[in-house]
C-alpha cells in the first residue's frame, strides 16, 4: 500500500500554538484513538516480533481506550497533568499484551514529564515526550532496537530539537510525526525479522499513528470533535504492508507472504502470553521483576508499590502463577496460546491464498484440510459476549453459547468439543441443568477422549479455567480445576417470577433473590441490600468478590452497585466485570 499525499493547500497565518491544557490533551488522545482504530488491522498484520501473534494492534487500542476512558473522569480536567495522569492509570490497568504494556509505560512517563503542569509549553512537550521514552527503555529489561522503544526515542529526539528552535507546539507535533513515521520506516533494517519478513514494526507503527492523531487533534484551537476514524493514514512517506493474501505476480503465483504469515512454526512452539496485575500494599516492583523475568521470555513488569503490571511469554503459566500469587492478591489474568495464534494466522493465510489460486485458474476451491489435533483443550458453556470472551481469553477453545432457560443440547455440546479439534477435551458445563447433559458427550465424541469437569455455575467455570495447565495430563487437570471449584462460591441475583415460598421465604413476583451455591438464602426489593444480607451472612469473609454485570444492567448502574458494597464491606476487595448474562442481572464470585 501507498500512501498518497494530499493535495496542496493555500498557506493559513495562524497565531503559534504555545500552550495546552487538559482539554487538548483529552482531545489529542481521543482523537489518537480513533486514528488507531483505524488502523488496527493493518498493524495486526504486521506483527512478527516477538512472536507473529497477530495482535498488536488490538492491544495496543485496547490499552489505549482504556486510558481515554479514565482520562475523561480526570480530577481536574482543565489540568494537562490531571488528565495524562488519569490516561497512565488507566493504561496500566486496561493493558494488554506487550505492545500494550510497553504503551502504558510510555503514558506513564508522558505524564510524569507533565507533572505539576497545567499548561505545557513547547518545552514541557518535549520534556513530557523525553521522559515517555526514559520509562519505555527502563521497563524493558532487554530493550531491541528497531522496534516502538526506537520510534519512541527518534521522536523524543526530534520534540528536543525542535523545542530549541521554536515555541509553537503545533510546528514541534508536526516534526515529531514526521521522524516517527521516518523511524518506522527504519526498523525493517534494524532487526532481522523485520527485514525477513519485509514489514516495519507493527508497535512503532502504532505508535506512529497514535502521535499523528494526537498532534492532528492538539493542532486545532480551541479543540474540536476529534478527527473520525478513517480507512487510511494521509501526508505521510509510504507504509511497508504486507499484500493482501492472494494477491497475483505476473507468473500467476502467490505473492511472497510478510509478516505473521512468512514466520514459519517454532518446533518448540512461542508459549503462552500471559498477563495479569499483582495487588499491594507494599510490592518491592524490582524483586517482583527479578523473579519473574526468570520464568519467561519478553517480561514486562510494571507499577508501584500498590498495583504491578505482568506481561510475560511461558511455555508453563501455571508455574509463573504459583509464583506470582505468593506475592499479593491476582486479578485479570490472561493467559493466550500463542502457538495456536500463530497457526490461525497460517491457516487463513492458506486458505485465502488456496481461494485466490482456485479462482485465478477458474476451479472450484476445495475444502480445506484441517490442522492436526493438538493434545488437550477446554470446551466451555457460556451465556453473554463478557462471559465468551472472559472465557476465551481464560484458554478456552471452544465456547457453547447456553445457560439457564437455554441449556445447550448433546448435539450443541458435542460441536463445541469438535470445534476444540484436540485429542482430549475437558467440558465446563458451567450450570448443574447441563451437567447430565455434557456427560452424554463423551461416548459420541469418535477419537476424542471427553472429561466433564461439573461446574455447576459461571464463577466455577473461570475459576477451573484459572486452574488449567496445558502442559499437563487430563487426569492431572481435571484434578486441578475440582479442587479450585471447591473453593469458590456462587451468588446468582436475579427476580422471582411468581409468588413462593421457599426454605422459608415468602416470596413475591418480583422479588430480588439470592441464590447462593444453587439455595435462595436472601429476599429483599433492593440488589445491594440483598447482596450485602449475602456478604454478611458469610462465615469466612471473601477476600475478593467479582461482579458480574448482566445485559441489561448498565454500567453507572453496575459501578454504583459495588461502589455501595464496598462501603458496607471495607475489608473486601471488589471487582467488577461485564458478563453480558441474560436473566441475572448480577452474577458474583466470593473467593
Amino acid at each position: 500500500m501507498s500512501a498518497t499525499k494530499p493535495a496542496p493547500e493555500l498557506a493559513v497565518l495562524r497565531e503559534p500554538l504555545r500552550e495546552i491544557g487538559g482539554e487538548q490533551v483529552l482531545a489529542g488522545l481521543t482523537a489518537a484513538l480513533s486514528w488507531l482504530e483505524a488502523n488496527q488491522q493493518e498493524i495486526n498484520d504486521l506483527n512478527v516480533f516477538p512472536v507473529p501473534d497477530g495482535d498488536t494492534g488490538s492491544n495496543m487500542y485496547l490499552t489505549l481506550r482504556s486510558a481515554v476512558e479514565e482520562a475523561r473522569d480526570a480530577p481536574t480536567p482543565e489540568a494537562a497533568d490531571s488528565v495524562l495522569a488519569a490516561a497512565a492509570h488507566g493504561s496500566l490497568m486496561g493493558a494488554r499484551g506487550n505492545s500494550g504494556v510497553i504503551l502504558s509505560q510510555i503514558l506513564r512517563g508522558f505524564a510524569q514529564g507533565a507533572a505539576q503542569r497545567v499548561n505545557l509549553d513547547s518545552n514541557g512537550v518535549a520534556l513530557a515526550i523525553t521522559e515517555a521514552s526514559a520509562v519505555a527503555y527502563r521497563a524493558v529489561m532487554k530493550p531491541t532496537e528497531g522496534t516502538i522503544l526506537t520510534v519512541v526515542r527518534d521522536a523524543a529526539a526530534a520534540a528536543a530539537a525542535a523545542a530549541g528552535t521554536t515555541d509553537d507546539i503545533r510546528v514541534l507535533l508536526e516534526r515529531v510525526v514526521t521522524e516517527a513515521h521516518a523511524a518506522v520506516e527504519r526498523t525493517t533494517n534494524q532487526l532481522q525479522v523485520l527485514r525477513e519478513a519485509n514489514v516495519v514494526d507493527a508497535g512503532g507503527f502504532g505508535l506512529a499513528v497514535i502521535l499523528e492523531g494526537f498532534a492532528r487533534a492538539v493542532g486545532d484551537t480551541p479543540p474540536t470533535t476529534p478527527v473520525p476514524a478513517l480507512l487510511r493514514r494521509s501526508g505521510e512517506p509510504a507504509l511497508r504492508l504486507p499484500p493482501n493474501p492472494g494477491d497475483m505476480e505476473a507468473s500467476g503465483s502467490s505473492a511472497a507472504r510478510r509478516g505473521a504469515a512468512a514466520v514459519a512454526p517454532r518446533e518448540q512452539g512461542w508459549g503462552y502470553c500471559t498477563e495479569f496485575l499483582i495487588n499491594g500494599p507494599g510490592l518491592d516492583v524490582d524483586s517482583i521483576r527479578t523473579e519473574l523475568s526468570a520464568l519467561g521470555e519478553s517480561a514486562l513488569v510494571v507499577g508501584d508499590p500498590d498495583l504491578v503490571r505482568v506481561h510475560i511469554h511461558t511455555g508453563d503459566p501455571a508455574g509463573l502463577i504459583a509464583v506470582a500469587s505468593s506475592r499479593g492478591r491476582m486479578s485479570k489474568l490472561k493467559v493466550e496460546d500463542m502457538s495456536a495464534q500463530h497457526h490461525d494466522v497460517l491457516m487463513r493465510a492458506d486458505a485465502e491464498e488456496a481461494e485466490a489460486e482456485a479462482e485465478a485458474i477458474g476451479v472450484a476451491t476445495q475444502e480445506h484440510p484441517q490442522a492436526p489435533p493438538k493434545p488437550i483443550g477446554v470446551a466451555s458453556v457460556a451465556p453473554g459476549k463478557g462471559f465468551r470472551d472472559i472465557m476465551t481469553s481464560l484458554g478456552a477453545d471452544s465456547i457453547v453459547s447456553g445457560g439457564q432457560t437455554m441449556n445447550p443440547s448433546i448435539e450443541d455440546l458435542l460441536n463445541g468439543v469438535r470445534a476444540v479439534n484436540a485429542e482430549r477435551v475437558i467440558l465446563l458445563p458451567n450450570n448443574g441443568n447441563v451437567i447430565l447433559t455434557a456427560e452424554q458427550v463423551d461416548p459420541l465424541a469418535e477419537d476424542c477422549d471427553v472429561r466433564v469437569v461439573p461446574t455447576r455455575n459461571l464463577p466455577q467455570g473461570i475459576s477451573a479455567l484459572l486452574a488449567f495447565d496445558p502442559g499437563a495430563s487430563i487426569d492431572e487437570n481435571v484434578e486441578r480445576m475440582q479442587a479450585a471449584i471447591a473453593t469458590v462460591r456462587a451468588v446468582e441475583v436475579t427476580h422471582a417470577v411468581r409468588d413462593t415460598s421457599v426454605n422459608g421465604h415468602d416470596i413475591k413476583l418480583g422479588d430480588v433473590i439470592a441464590v447462593v451455591d444453587d439455595v435462595i438464602t436472601e429476599v429483599g426489593s433492593d440488589y445491594v441490600e440483598v447482596i450485602d444480607a449475602v456478604l454478611k451472612a458469610q462465615t469466612e469473609k471473601p477476600e475478593l468478590v467479582t461482579v458480574y454485570r448482566g445485559d441489561e444492567v448498565s454500567d453507572e448502574d453496575a459501578d454504583a452497585l459495588v461502589e455501595s458494597l464496598r462501603g458496607t464491606n471495607p475489608a473486601t476487595e471488589f471487582e467488577l466485570q461485564a458478563g453480558g448474562q441474560e436473566h441475572y442481572p448480577y452474577v458474583l464470585s466470593l473467593e
